[in-house]
């Protein structure tokens, strides 16, 4: 079975027949893990389009460039609107100067991704606004897509780790939860021979050990929880 990284999809004049499969992973943090699965994807001849964000005032650019280097496609995972609390004009311009900041590193940044989370301010729902609003975004980053904007989901089944647990969706949107499915169980059923799979990982997910999944997992649920209980405050409030 083909697997595609997202800029193999979009430069295509048509889609491939299924069964294919579309690899992306979103590296949120633990970015040694990505590059980890990096390794492993690339020992069994897969490429997959990795994404990265800027935290803590920088860019991962050394686990970036080795997820490159292996042949994977390395792209943006953006989250412009949280960064700065809702202001539309700066995250653009911030939008736009992380991109070109990329590529002045030498990586080849051909498409990006929103990062998800609660918003930090009324002005939007979710960081992919940024697009849905301001399309011409893409061409003035010279960018080819969106992972998800762009994507055709009429034509793929969407199966995500996201919030550690996998999900299936026959017809993706954002407003629509998954439906909870074991991975053994639903590869066995063979849906990839009627449309194609988009398959999105998240690298900080996992680990060599059961039971550190297990840990964070529940640490993780637990954070939620809490944050989830404290009033709204934007960023530098």
């Amino acid at each position: 079975m083909p697997v595609l990284c997202v800029a193999d999809w979009l430069t295509q004049g048509a889609p491939p027949p299924p069964p294919f499969a579309i690899l992306r992973l979103d590296v949120d943090y633990r970015e040694p893990h990505a590059v980890r699965l990096a390794e492993i994807a690339a020992q069994h001849g897969l490429r997959g389009s990795f994404y990265f964000r800027h935290r803590g005032g920088a860019f991962p650019l050394a686990a970036m460039r080795a997820v490159q280097a292996l042949g994977h496609e390395v792209g943006y995972h953006y989250e412009a609107l949280d960064a700065c609390a809702g202001d539309w004009q700066r995250a653009q311009r911030l939008f736009l100067a992380h991109v070109a900041q990329l590529r002045a590193a030498g990586l080849r940044v051909q498409t990006v991704a929103a990062h998800g989370g609660p918003p930090r301010a009324a002005t939007y729902r979710r960081n992919d606004d940024l697009l849905r609003r301001t399309p011409t975004l893409l061409a003035q980053a010279g960018l080819l897509g969106d992972a998800a904007l762009q994507m055709d989901f009429a034509r793929v089944y969407y199966l995500s780790d996201a919030g550690w647990r996998w999900r299936f969706y026959a017809r993706y949107t954002p407003e629509v939860t998954g439906t909870p499915t074991p991975l053994r169980a639903w590869l066995a059923a063979g849906l990839e021979r009627e449309h194609g799979l988009y398959v999105n990982v998240h690298p900080h997910q996992w680990f060599v050990g059961a039971w550190r999944a297990r840990y964070f997992r529940v640490r993780n649920r637990i954070g939620r929880v809490v944050l989830g209980q404290l009033p709204f405050r934007p960023r530098g409030a």
